[in-house]
């Protein structure tokens, strides 16, 4: 399967999963696999949309469903939101949270669909920002895990 192929395979596993809409995008200039982001659309409506750089990420499944998942993980746990510029950044203590609960859930994407976790940690050693952290998650990750025991932060997003 093509590169673009398992994007979209990936892609519509993570919507079967969560049941949320993403918009894919490829940079080949951005300077990391993957980022999140809202925007407005022509009606002012805001959408998420997960821009990947193909030239970082390999053509392995797992490694894809790893990237996708954390990003698309980002989205449904309503971590991403418009910010103004009135609206003072986060402090890098919640931003750790975010990115271990975007972990997280692309951990339990990863064992739910089964991916293989050997490729994923190959790909982590070659890009090592927090690498002991993300290896842990990744393979301590339940495959059914109650999201609202995690954190008051998260259990409040998954209630609204």
């Amino acid at each position: 399967m093509s590169l673009g192929g398992t994007i979209v395979k990936v892609a519509n596993q993570l919507f079967e999963m969560s049941n949320t809409f993403v918009e894919l995008r490829c940079d080949i200039a951005m300077p990391m696999p993957g980022f999140s982001l809202i925007e407005p659309d022509i009606h002012g409506l805001y959408r998420p949309v997960i821009v990947l750089n193909p030239t970082i990420i390999p053509d392995d499944p797992s490694v894809i469903a790893h990237v996708l998942g954390h990003e698309w993980g980002h989205h449904v746990l309503r971590h991403i939101e418009p910010r103004g510029p009135d609206i003072p950044p986060e402090n890098s203590e919640r931003r750790q949270e975010k990115e271990n609960e975007a972990d997280a859930y692309a951990a339990r994407f990863i064992k739910t669909y089964r991916y293989d976790t050997d490729a994923i940690i190959s790909f982590m050693r070659e890009h090592p920002i927090d690498l002991e952290n993300r290896m842990q998650i990744l393979l301590s990750a339940d495959p059914n895990p109650n999201w609202t025991t995690r954190s008051p932060v998260l259990n409040s997003s998954l209630s609204n």
